[in-house]
């Protein structure tokens, strides 16, 4: 079954935004460049949005406008759509992280808002989580963890990433490296060496 479409003309009639409001939010990546469809009409070339997708996306638009920026919402869809779509981890999502958890981002990072969280920082809680119900860290331990994630969260690549810990004569030292290039000579004192990604799709309960 084909996708059902909207017009331009139609969507600014039903939804009441203007020319200028959409194009903005195009400019601003908060609607998607490529749900703007060129196709042929009777009256020549026409523009089309996938109809459910583009009125769900005004409708949250018009729920946040009001009280954060344009840029702003584009940060949370970026981060939403990362989430949904990111290399095949279509089950990760804030809800999955225990309360517990995210309080102690919040706590590490009270300015940082939960909702921005991207991929990286979400499978670093998931793994936090599994870490401390196992007692395999302290919880000093997890947040020097999340610290040096947070640190580096722009260079970590998610499908990459590998996750070392090593603990020896009662000093520990995280290792964030890559499934290429990480090399390690203390395999005795190994607690953790996982990959970041190894808990996205695992339900949390």
């Amino acid at each position: 079954m084909s996708e059902e479409l909207i017009s331009k003309k139609d969507l600014l009639q039903l939804t009441g935004i203007s020319y200028g409001q959409l194009y903005r939010w195009k400019r601003k990546n908060i609607i998607p460049e490529e749900w703007f469809m060129k196709k042929s009409s009777f009256t020549g070339q026409e523009t089309f949005f996938p109809k459910k997708q583009i009125l769900d996306r005004i409708e949250k638009i018009k729920e946040l406008k009001d009280d954060q920026s344009l840029d702003d919402i584009a940060r949370v869809f970026s981060i939403n759509e990362e989430i949904v779509s990111d290399r095949g981890h279509a089950t990760l999502s804030l809800e999955q992280v225990p309360q517990q958890v995210l309080q102690i981002y919040q706590t590490l990072f009270p300015n940082n808002k939960l909702e921005h969280l991207g991929t990286v920082q979400l499978s670093s809680l998931l793994c936090v989580n599994d870490w401390l119900s196992k007692g395999t860290l302290t919880i000093d331990e997890a947040t020097q963890f999340l610290n040096l994630v947070e640190t580096h969260k722009k260079e970590i690549k998610l499908d990459e990433a590998i996750v070392i810990y090593i603990r020896k004569f009662g000093m520990g030292n995280w290792i964030i490296g890559n499934r290429h290039e990480t090399f390690v000579d203390q395999k005795d004192s190994i607690i953790i060496n996982v990959a970041l990604s190894s808990y996205l799709n695992k339900s949390v309960k």
